[in-house]
């Protein structure tokens, strides 16, 4: 959460000219709610089954660049399926500055205020994160420069 990935997607797209979709937006217009909602009516364990849901029907079709929310990884069965059908990029972005970033957010259901739970999370989340083919960091770099390294990983 925080790191970029919808922003840097978007950006990535534009340049590229790749069509971009975010597996959150996907989720919310396929059920017509929120991710929000989605956590708060349906609990979690359904929230990450719609997401490996999305995640396997956008695999495999024509080009693009899918932006996956931070959990995405908690599932093996998700990392082998992006693993399988393309190239996976790791957004690193140090705790402290994710944290600095959602402090107004409400949007996202499992960010909470308490920094403790926040950082625990992400290093739980993080040797998943780290089977990426590669690693960006997007801590303090401009968004210009975290889009053109990606290009270069892809090339």
């Amino acid at each position: 959460m925080g790191a970029g990935k919808t922003t840097v997607g978007q950006l990535l797209s534009r340049q590229l000219n790749i069509p971009v979709i975010d597996t959150d937006s996907y989720i919310e217009e396929s059920f017509d709610k929120s991710i929000k909602a989605i956590f708060q009516e349906d609990g979690e364990n359904i929230f990450r089954d719609y997401e490996t849901n999305a995640l396997q029907s956008l695999c495999g079709q024509t080009q693009k660049i899918i932006t996956t929310g931070g959990g995405i990884v908690l599932r093996p069965e998700n990392r082998q399926l992006m693993k399988e059908y393309g190239i996976v990029i790791f957004l690193y972005c140090d705790i402290e500055e994710t944290t600095r970033r959602l402090a107004t957010d409400q949007s996202r259901p499992l960010f909470k205020a308490d920094f403790a739970a926040n950082k625990k999370r992400f290093e739980a989340r993080l040797p998943f994160y780290r089977e990426a083919d590669f690693t960006i960091e997007t801590t303090k770099k401009p968004l210009d420069e975290i889009v053109n390294e990606i290009i270069t990983c892809l090339e």
